[in-house]
Parts: structure tokens; C-alpha cells; sequence
């Protein structure tokens, strides 16, 4: 603990008005309020913000900032570089096939750049405690191509990270950020927004097994935002207090909600620029107190999703809490407290958990309740959450389609009703359930979505929470 011991000696001889009491209380309060820092960490930023580490315009700095490479000038594939950058964002030490691995982001005057260490060195960078807004000279490191086809800086054997003086020449880290309003929707953005409310945690089954998700709603200055965090980034959201800020790094756009990736490092600011109950009074996604009526149930193992309708619009409210309590179309659910989400074209309400129970009878006549049911020859547009109904006229073998996912089975079939017949198509679990049903039979498919294929023409997608009934003739 040399370099400690130094540098609470260096904090006395600067700060003589502080006992050395007085400082390791300090420095427990820092440890007790983040405690992925080390101690050394937690007192470089009490030097840093008692002012220690400021400099004359007339001093000369511990070290030359020229000799270091910039981010800007970085290419992939080089092989002994070094940079004096702030960190943007880390992550907690995470196990990767076995080994572990640290992810962090730094930035420097001219850009930002993702940096990974792995094994031992990994091991020691989480031992040194890193956190945003510190400053470290990367020593000795090398360059790869990233995930994302840009220079990501690898941490080697060889290579060292320093805790050094912040000469204050670096932009802060929260500049770093765009507000999450102001997200890519086409590349991975690095955000910062003020957390209003999360939702309840759910299970979902994915090609490589179950993993844990939840939603949160975001707020900034321009607006409000969904994000979706997956697996080991749920617990890193969930721990987080309503109307703090938010940094997260590497989120993507996708179906209008931004959701983590493997790459994403989330951390807090120092204090959030915008008040929590200024925000919730002026949110147009919130939902308080607010009665539904029930137009279907789904239930999967574990999870139960209602089709909900306001007497305007139809929404999907998913919960596991709510699996067993006996529903039926036309009861009426009280949404106590929510946030809606949409992806696309389709509206969900999410909730915490307890935030939805069932209403009375009484409640359930105070919402009317709407007709999502057309005839083949009413549809004209694309839209969302109709139900149809036809004979099944004929459809194609069940098929095997190389997808980004993997393989996957699809079915094509014509639906006909009178004079109309229009394509439909089905996926995985769904067309082996059309598969199943003979030619002739007369189907009704509840919450389909109707879109354009890549001919023009409009069909009728079956999803996997759209329910097919075999109506009898």
C-alpha cells in the first residue's frame, strides 16, 4: 500500500487543515457509497476533489501528454501504443468461457474507444477499482478490430494501466454522452439518461436457453425512452434508484427501444441533472391507476399475457405474478402503476411487479369494449392486433430457412372467405401448429399483424403470442 500511504501523505501536506482521522472517515464514505472501488481509488478521488492535483499555469506537469498517441490517430492492428485517456465507463469483471474478462471505455480531447482485458490483467485492473472520470495512462497496449469493425484496444501481458494526475486537459465524461433521445438508430450509441421507472422481471426462452430481461423507462431533456436490458445487465439496472442518471455505453435502436449489448458498461453520474417528480408529472408514457379491458388471454409456461384494450387502442401486458389468477375476456385489469412501450407498431404496458391486479365487474363496464375482428376483403392497410378468419385453402410444406438466428421453420399458407384469399406465413412453433391442421378446416387467428412482403403485396403475419383456433364447421 505504498502509493497509498503517499498519497494521503501528499493530501496532508496540500489539505493541513484535514486530520489523517478525518481523511480514512472520508475515504469510508466513499468505499460505502461505491463499493467497486478500492481504497487507493477511493482516495484519488477525494484528492481529485479536494483539489490536489491542481497545477499553476506556471507548473510543469509530472508528465509530457505529446508523447501519447491520441484516439483519433488509433488503427487497428497496432501493436505497442500508448494513450492518456479518462475512463468513460467499466465493467464489472464478468466470466467469459471460463476466463475472466473486463470491458471499459475511454475518451480522450480528439475521441472514445472500447478497451478489454482479459485473465490476470483483467483481475488486476478490477482490483485497482476503477470507475468514470478517472484518468490512466494505457501503456504498452495493442489494437484489434472490434465487434463493431472499429479499433478496440486490448490490455496484454505486457501492457500496464496507471492511475495518474488529471491535468484537467480531457473533456469530462458526461460529455462523452448523448442523451438517450438522441440515440443512433443505426449504430451503437453511449448514452446518459435519468431512470423514471423499471419493470417487472421476466424469464424468456431464447436459442441458447433462458435469460433474464427488463425494461426500464428513461427521461432526458428531449424526451422519454424504453431501454431493455439482457442478462447480466439486468442486475446492474434493477439496483438502481428511480431518478438517478444514467451512463450507458454500446446500446443499440432496435423495433423503436434501445437495449443493451455484450459490450454495454453502465454507470451512475455524480447527480442528475433532472428532477424525478418533474419528469413523472410531465411523462406521456406513465400510466396510473387506469382500468383495461380484457380482450384475450395467452398463457405460456410461467408467464401470462393479456390482450388489454382502453376502448381505443390494444396493448399487451405481460406478468408473471399475475399466472393462476382466473381471467376471461371482457373482465377488466387495474393497471395501479406502468409505463407504456412500443416495438414495432405495437404497444405494451409494462409494470413492476404488483403494479397490475384484476378489477371488479363494475370497473370492466367502464371501458367499452372494442371489435378487432375483419373480413379478409376489410383488409387494405398494414396493422396490428386484428383477428381474421377463413378457410385454410392450401399452404406449402413446413420448411426449413437459415435465419440470423439459426435455422428455423416456416410455413406459407392462403386463408380464403368468399371471394378473398390472402398469403399468410407462419414461424417455428406456429407453423408447425398450421402445419398440423388439415386443408378445408375453417381457423380463426386472433392478434395478427398485417404487413407488406417484399413483393408489395400485404400478408398476414401469425406471431408466437398469436392464438389459432380451428372453429367448427
Amino acid at each position: 500500500m505504498a502509493e497509498y500511504e503517499e498519497l494521503l501523505k501528499r493530501i496532508l501536506e496540500r489539505r493541513p487543515e484535514l486530520s489523517e482521522e478525518e481523511l480514512e472517515r472520508k475515504v469510508e464514505e466513499k468505499l460505502r457509497s461505491s463499493p467497486m472501488l478500492s481504497r487507493l481509488g477511493a482516495l484519488l478521488l477525494l484528492a481529485d476533489e479536494l483539489g490536489v492535483f491542481e497545477t499553476s499555469e506556471h507548473s510543469v506537469p509530472v508528465f509530457d501528454v505529446s508523447e501519447f498517441t491520441k484516439i483519433s490517430s488509433l488503427v487497428s492492428g497496432l501493436n505497442d501504443v500508448s494513450l492518456y485517456v479518462r475512463i468513460i465507463a467499466v465493467s464489472p469483471l464478468v466470466m467469459v468461457n471460463g476466463k475472466p474478462v473486463l470491458r471499459m471505455k475511454v475518451g480522450d480531447e480528439t475521441g472514445k474507444v472500447s478497451a478489454v482485458a482479459w485473465e490476470q490483467k483483467a483481475e488486476e485492473l478490477a482490483a485497482i477499482g476503477l470507475s468514470p472520470g478517472m484518468t490512466v495512462m494505457m501503456m504498452h497496449v495493442y489494437t484489434r478490430v472490434g465487434p463493431d469493425g472499429k479499433p478496440e484496444i486490448h490490455v496484454g501481458r505486457n501492457s500496464s494501466v496507471k492511475l495518474v494526475e488529471d491535468l484537467k486537459i480531457l473533456p469530462h465524461v458526461e460529455n462523452f454522452f448523448v442523451p438517450a433521445s438522441k440515440a443512433s438508430k443505426i449504430e451503437t450509441s453511449d448514452i446518459r439518461a435519468t431512470l423514471i421507472m423499471i419493470g417487472e422481471l421476466k424469464s424468456i426462452q431464447t436459442k441458447s436457453g433462458m435469460v433474464n430481461v427488463v425494461e426500464a423507462l428513461l427521461a432526458d431533456e428531449y424526451g422519454e425512452t424504453v431501454l431493455v436490458a439482457w442478462r447480466d445487465k439486468v442486475e446492474l439496472i434493477t439496483n438502481v434508484a428511480p431518478g438517478t442518471e444514467l451512463m450507458l455505453t454500446d446500446v443499440r435502436f432496435k423495433g423503436g427501444q434501445l437495449q443493451t449489448t455484450a459490450r454495454t458498461c453502465i454507470a451512475k453520474a455524480t447527480k442528475s441533472k433532472l428532477d424525478l417528480s418533474r419528469l413523472i408529472t410531465e411523462s406521456k408514457r406513465l400510466v396510473n391507476n387506469k382500468i383495461f379491458r380484457v380482450l384475450d388471454v395467452l398463457e405460456r409456461p410461467g408467464l401470462i399475457t393479456f390482450i388489454l384494450s382502453d376502448g381505443v387502442w390494444v396493448y399487451r401486458l405481460s406478468s408473471s405474478s399475475l399466472v393462476g389468477v382466473k381471467v376471461k375476456e371482457g373482465d377488466a385489469v387495474w393497471i395501479i402503476k406502468g409505463f407504456i412501450s412500443e416495438r414495432n407498431g405495437r404497444k405494451t404496458i409494462v409494470t413492476p411487479e404488483s403494479g397490475a391486479m384484476m378489477a371488479t365487474e363494475k370497473d370492466a363496464r367502464s371501458v367499452p369494449m372494442v371489435d378487432r375482428r375483419k373480413r379478409l376483403a376489410e383488409v387494405s392497410s398494414e396493422e396490428s392486433d386484428i383477428i381474421v378468419e377463413g378457410i385454410l385453402h392450401t399452404k406449402t410444406p413446413l420448411g426449413i430457412v437459415e435465419t440470423r438466428f439459426g435455422k428455423a421453420e416456416k410455413i406459407s399458407f392462403w386463408l380464403r372467405d368468399g371471394e378473398t384469399t390472402m398469403l399468410c406465413s407462419a414461424w417455428r412453433s406456429k407453423a408447425r401448429e398450421i402445419d398440423s391442421i388439415p386443408i378445408g378446416k375453417r381457423v380463426q387467428l386472433r392478434w395478427v399483424r398485417v404487413r407488406r412482403n417484399i413483393f408489395g403485396e400485404l400478408e398476414i403475419s401469425v406471431e408466437k403470442d398469436t392464438k389459432v383456433v380451428v372453429l367448427e364447421t
